[in-house]
């Protein structure tokens, strides 16, 4: 158990921590204010006359603000480009600064700190050290993305030495907690716990919440990894009081988390677990879906330990649930590298095959010649035909070679389509729950909350082809399978639906209009079917004849009257039909006892 707890404080806050003090510290609960202030500049670009100077300041600091992090990227280069036509070494500098923080963002780390670079030569040359600071800052926060924190400690030194010079005690701050998060994570905990006690001095005058939050909470870690337990807890719950009332409730479960695992070593068994679900139901308010994976497996050992094998195999389905398996990019690069190394082998071996049979055959030619010179015209035509029909088998060879190495270009290039579209649609999902959060007790917030829930529903179709690799076809009973169980999690229905799926492969043609059509029954039932139902029911069966599928899905719901149905106004309803038709489908509904829907279209 210590030994798995180890492995999760490495791999899971190893970034996370770190990141969290230079994006919560200096960002911190800015969201809205960003996209308002995106939103002004953008105004005053389209509206004023601006010189070129003023332009590229302007689209410069578009780039800070802009809530999607493509557009601030282009942003970010057109104000490169015309900084450089102005022959502004600061606005350049300062254009390769925003491209830096954009990169880092996107997880582009190699050209983030190359952008860096490029910005601190200039700093350097016209010796603006404040400015240089910045850029040390954003060296060290490039190095901790990499994973090699030691790397970061000296950038972060020469910062603090050059705030402290500079009197400017709010960034001296800043960079003297940073300094003691990349020493926590390089195993220097003595040297972080320096750091923190003294950012905490610093801060009295000011009682800034987030420094003394962020500084309790990595006091506690600290104290934790050192096994003073009281000490740990004492500063972890002082750090989850502080970002609770600040409403950070991302920072607070990380130290939840951490706080549980303490209670945990102490054998406080109980109130390790109301920490875990504590934490784990406020990662499923906000939608921290990473978090609610990890907390998933943590409880999954927890009951495990316990004997309690019901809970176990739950937590462990939802930490499957959540766990999206990612392609590692190298890896598929190194393999096909191999197989291309096989492949010149193997023809190396059959060129040097066809040069023996050559050798053996023009000796025989030569031993027949001597023997029978009347058959040497007819020999002669003989090897000359033999040797065409050689070339021409070679040549075709060479052709049924290239065409399979186009397949099989053909097929990584649609299966990184496919995980390039079902990243875009989780980009999507992200932002309208982040979309769904600020809309609280809002009239939009479902409507936002069901077209994430269609977007996920299309982001699944992609994801099981990238897994799956099926090309243009998905396996039709696992894909329902995953998408209602799905949606029943996010609903916290209680009970389960019941599946009778034939194993079909769809089309993906086909497969997205019916995963939305699936998406809209589902939910329209659990928001509305089951008021006062004491033994609710769903089942979903599927079924093929010859070209046809035939889909039921049946409730013992509330029912509702047909004739209302034909003529609401309901968005759902009206997307079910036009889907229907999309896929040249019929469709039935009754509503005796509960609903029954009953879709039939072509598998073609």
């Amino acid at each position: 158990m210590l030994e798995y707890r180890n492995s999760f404080r490495n791999n899971h806050f190893f970034l996370i921590s770190f990141l969290l003090f230079i994006f919560c510290l200096i960002s911190y609960n800015a969201t809205s204010q960003d996209r308002k202030k995106a939103d002004s500049i953008i105004n005053l670009l389209n509206n004023k006359k601006l010189s070129s100077k003023q332009k590229a300041k302007e689209l410069s600091v578009l780039a800070y603000y802009h809530p999607d992090l493509d557009s601030a990227l282009y942003v970010a280069k057109q104000a490169l480009i015309l900084a450089k036509e102005n022959k502004s070494p600061i606005a350049i500098a300062e254009s390769w600064e925003e491209i830096s923080h954009v990169e880092r963002r996107l997880g582009n780390n190699d050209k983030s700190l190359s952008a860096t670079l490029n910005a601190l030569e200039i700093y350097d040359s016209l010796k603006l050290n404040e400015r240089k600071g910045a850029s040390y800052n954003q060296l060290a926060s490039n190095y901790i993305s990499d994973g090699n924190p030691r790397e970061a400690i000296q950038y972060l030194k020469d910062a603090y030495l050059i705030y402290n010079d500079a009197a400017n005690n709010r960034k001296k701050l800043y960079t003297l907690l940073n300094l003691g998060e990349a020493y926590r994570l390089s195993g220097y905990l003595d040297s972080a716990q320096v750091c923190f006690n003294k950012g905490l001095k610093l801060n009295q005058t000011k009682r800034d919440l987030i420094v003394e939050g962020y500084a309790f909470g990595n006091l506690g870690m600290i104290y934790a990894a050192k096994g003073m337990n009281s000490s740990s807890k004492e500063f972890l719950t002082k750090a989850i009081t502080i970002l609770d009332s600040l409403g950070d409730s991302y920072s607070s479960t990380i130290y939840l988390i951490e706080l549980g695992k303490v209670y945990q070593s102490q054998d406080s068994l109980t109130k390790s677990k109301d920490i875990f679900l504590n934490a784990l139901k406020i990662s499923k308010s906000i939608g921290l879906k990473e978090q609610i994976r990890d907390l998933s497996q943590i409880l999954s050992e927890f009951y495990s330990h316990q004997v309690n094998y019901k809970e176990a195999l739950y937590y462990q389905k939802q930490f499957q649930l959540y766990q999206d398996s990612l392609v590692n990019k190298e890896n598929i690069q190194r393999i096909e590298r191999i197989k291309s190394g096989y492949e010149i082998d193997k023809k190396e071996s059959e060129i040097k095959l066809l040069g023996k049979l050559n050798s053996n055959q023009k000796k025989l030619l030569i031993i027949l010649s001597l023997g029978l010179i009347i058959l040497f015209s007819l020999l002669y035509l003989i090897t000359r035909a033999h040797r065409k029909i050689k070339m021409i088998n070679k040549n075709l060879a060479i052709q049924k070679n290239e065409l399979y190495q186009r397949e099989q270009e053909k097929i990584i290039l649609l299966r990184e389509l496919n995980h390039r579209v079902k990243n875009n649609l989780q980009m999507i999902s992200s932002l309208l729950s982040l979309q769904e959060q600020e809309l609280s007790g809002h009239p939009a917030k479902e409507a936002i909350s069901e077209g994430k829930n269609r977007v996920e529903a299309l982001s699944l179709v992609h994801r099981k082809l990238y897994q799956d690799k099926l090309g243009t076809y998905i396996p039709l009973k696992e894909y329902i399978t995953e998408l209602v169980e799905g949606l029943f999690y996010g609903y916290g229905a209680t009970f389960s639906p019941i599946f009778h799926i034939q194993k079909i492969n769809l089309n993906i043609d086909k497969a997205v209009p019916l995963s939305l059509i699936v998406n809209e029954i589902i939910i329209n039932a659990l928001k509305y079917a089951y008021h006062n139902i004491a033994n609710p029911e769903l089942k979903i069966n599927v079924v093929k004849s010859e070209a046809t599928i035939f889909l039921t899905i049946q409730d013992n719901g509330n029912g509702f009257q047909i004739g209302k149905l034909e003529t609401t106004d309901s968005f759902g309803i009206k997307l079910i039909y036009s889907l229907v038709k999309q896929v040249n489908g019929t469709i039935s509904k009754k509503s005796n006892s509960g609903t029954i829907w009953e879709i039939s279209f072509e598998n073609s």
